[in-house]
């Protein structure tokens, strides 16, 4: 997917990768739609990158809905869709409020399809687009107080490999950006939970992990979009863990090489006659 030129929809625009994200895909020469809830700072980022600021809480179904359109309507086809919002609701499971709990689904999980859902028509009548979901390795193995976080970004990178099963033969591409810890406010947050501070320090001490630079992260992003590859795993000494929990998706994958996906996902009562 050629970046230059490309009507960007960005989401969570303004926390720590939407920011490092907002400014490389400004600098490759494309056109940004930033999106976040909060009005002061996603004005400041539109200024400081050109970019258009679109305020919205994606965990509002009246602010959701039809969201796709009304940007499309003001600032052109979206080209590709990056879902970055997220939020981390640390804590032990019981001491979250229902609120809590409610939002990190929303935000996580929901959102992100729904803009999904949203973007994919006027992308395959187009026959160009992709779709971009941040997921985290907190999906593939999560940490003491990341139940909620873990479970939803899971539940992320999983529908993200169904929507890449759906769209084969389309010219609609998917990447899952699956991440580590990223030097971050979100980081911060999570680091004041005792049993995940805990966590973190022993798999860092190990050198299982490191903490990505936010610039770093984006720069793999927009680069694995130009590529056409459908997954990026970072930091890279993680990467082959991850890829282990994601070999029954691709053997699913293996199975259907050669089945039109229309095939697929046609009923079976509705398929014509041989």
């Amino acid at each position: 997917m050629r970046i230059t030129g490309a009507h960007v929809l960005l989401t969570g625009a303004t926390g720590t990768i939407g920011v490092a994200l907002a400014h490389r895909f400004v600098r490759q020469g494309a056109r940004v739609t930033l999106v976040a809830r909060t009005l002061e700072p996603l004005q400041a980022l539109g200024q400081a990158t050109g970019g258009k600021a679109f305020p919205a809480d994606l965990c509002d179904p009246e602010t959701l809905h039809g969201l796709v359109g009304r940007v499309e309507a003001r600032h052109g086809p979206v080209d590709v869709l990056v879902n970055n919002a997220g939020v981390d609701a640390t804590g032990f499971l019981t001491d979250l409020t229902a609120q809590d709990l409610r939002r990190a689904i929303d935000l996580n999980l929901t959102a992100p399809l729904e803009l999904c859902r949203q973007v994919l028509p006027g992308m395959l009548a187009r026959r160009s687009g992709h779709l971009v979901n941040i997921s985290s390795l907190a999906g593939v193995a999560t940490f003491p107080g990341l139940a909620v976080y873990g479970g939803s970004k899971a539940g992320l990178t999983h529908a993200t490999s169904g929507l890449r099963a759906d769209l084969r033969g389309t010219p609609v591409g998917t990447l899952t950006v699956e991440i580590g810890p990223v030097v971050s406010e979100m980081m911060n947050r999570i680091g004041r939970h005792g049993p995940s501070d805990a966590a973190f320090a022993r798999v860092l001490g190990a050198r299982l992990l490191t903490h990505l630079d936010p610039d770093d992260v984006a720069r793999g992003i927009v680069t694995a979009i130009e590529q056409g590859r459908p997954h990026l795993r970072l930091p890279r000494r993680a990467a082959p863990i991850a890829a282990m929990t994601g070999a029954p998706r691709a053997l699913a994958r293996i199975a259907l090489s050669g089945i039109p996906a229309r095939a697929v996902t046609q009923r079976p009562e509705t398929r014509s006659a041989p």
